[in-house]
Formats: C-alpha cells, sequence, structure tokens
C-alpha cells in the first residue's frame, strides 16, 4: 500500500496545486517537499541505502555517463525548442497559453526563481525519486525492465496533469509521449551506469530546452 502512495503522491501533489489552489508557488512546494521528504526519511532511517546511493553517483562521474548525459540533454533541448517553434500556432495558443500562466502566477520575478528551480532543483529530485528511490523500491518485486516502465509511467503521469489544461486534447495527451520516452531514456541510462548522474545531467539539459521556450514565446 506504501508503494502505492508514493507511486501517486506526486500526481495528487500536482492536481492540488494546480486544480485546488491553482498556483505554480504552491505546486511547487507541495510536489518538490514529496519528492525530497518521501525519499529523505527513508534514506535516513537506513544507513545501507545512504552507502548505496554514494556509490551510485560515484559510480556517475566517469566519462560515459557524463558523456550520454550530456549528448541525450542536448538532443532534447533542440526537440523541445524546435518542436514548440514548428508547433505554436498550429496546435496551441501561445496568447492563451501565457494568460494561464499569469493566472497561475508564473510572473515577475517568480519566473527567475521557477527557472533556478526548474534547472537545478526539478531535475536532482525527480530523477532521485524516480529513478533512484522507486525504482529500487520495485526492482526486487518486477524485476529491471517492468520496474523502469512503471515508474516511468508514473513520472508521465503528472507531467500529463499539467499538460490537460495548457493544450487542447487530443495535443495534450500527445504531448506527453515525449515525457514518457524521456523517463523510458533515464532509466535506460540508471541502469547501464547504475546512477543517476546521466539521467540528472539529461534532464537539466531538457529544462533548460523548455526554459527557452519560456522566455522566447512567453516572457
Amino acid at each position: 500500500m506504501k508503494n502505492v502512495i508514493y507511486l501517486f503522491g506526486p500526481t495528487i501533489m500536482i492536481f492540488i496545486g494546480l486544480s485546488y489552489f491553482e498556483s505554480i508557488p504552491i505546486t511547487f512546494v507541495l510536489f518538490y517537499s514529496w519528492l525530497f521528504f518521501i525519499p529523505f526519511i527513508t534514506y535516513a532511517r537506513h544507513s545501507d541505502l545512504k552507502e548505496k546511493l554514494v556509490h551510485s553517483i560515484q559510480n556517475g562521474f566517469t566519462v560515459k555517463p557524463l558523456l550520454f548525459g550530456i549528448i541525450s540533454g542536448v538532443i532534447c533541448l533542440f526537440s523541445i525548442y524546435g518542436s514548440v517553434a514548428f508547433l505554436q500556432g498550429h496546435l496551441f495558443d501561445v496568447d492563451r497559453l501565457s494568460e494561464l500562466l499569469l493566472q497561475w502566477g508564473f510572473s515577475g520575478k517568480n519566473v527567475w526563481v521557477f527557472i533556478l528551480v526548474l534547472i537545478f532543483i526539478n531535475p536532482l529530485l525527480e530523477e532521485w525519486y524516480w529513478r533512484e528511490f522507486m525504482y529500487k523500491r520495485y526492482l526486487d518485486k518486477l524485476g529491471v525492465t517492468k520496474s523502469v516502465l512503471l515508474t516511468s509511467f508514473f513520472y508521465a503521469l503528472y507531467h500529463m496533469l499539467s499538460l490537460i489544461p495548457l493544450f487542447e486534447m487530443p495535443f495534450s495527451l500527445i504531448a506527453t509521449l515525449p515525457v514518457l520516452f524521456a523517463g523510458l531514456l533515464w532509466g535506460y541510462f540508471r541502469v547501464k551506469f547504475s546512477s543517476i548522474i546521466a539521467p540528472v545531467i539529461s534532464h537539466a539539459l531538457a529544462d533548460i530546452g523548455i526554459i527557452f521556450v519560456y522566455l522566447h514565446y512567453f516572457m
């Protein structure tokens, strides 16, 4: 039961923040508090998990994982920016999205705080939660492939929830597919390199692509 709650927890935090409070700042607080404190409490109670995490991080600071993280991240960055440049005005309305972001509090000085969070905190906490904490919780029960599939699906789930208010159907669902693919890719990196370093680097660069889109089209 606890594992099921952990799977749905981030999605519930996003839902409460966006649907009930209609506030990105509150959503960020709820969401990142969950991603940080749930695994932190578990790791604090089990010294063996802390040791494995340190070893896992050390594994990631070698040439191959760093190279895979950077190259895949740059590809994600240009893919995100290029896709939006091609599709804006056809499948979604920039003006409507801008109004909704303002309504959610994504404006003014808050924007630069959000940008720093998306670059430095978001990839670290999401990868720690999904590709380390949750992946390991299901690894013994389901095996490598099913654990990667399961964590990638629930990682994509709350992104879909965030996209539904932003884009018309079915584009909000279609836009979730690259998120699912990214989750699978980063899950593969986690397995291949026994570390979350490559996923974190790739994820951070992908988030920079999202930020470039915002700065270009919505500022």
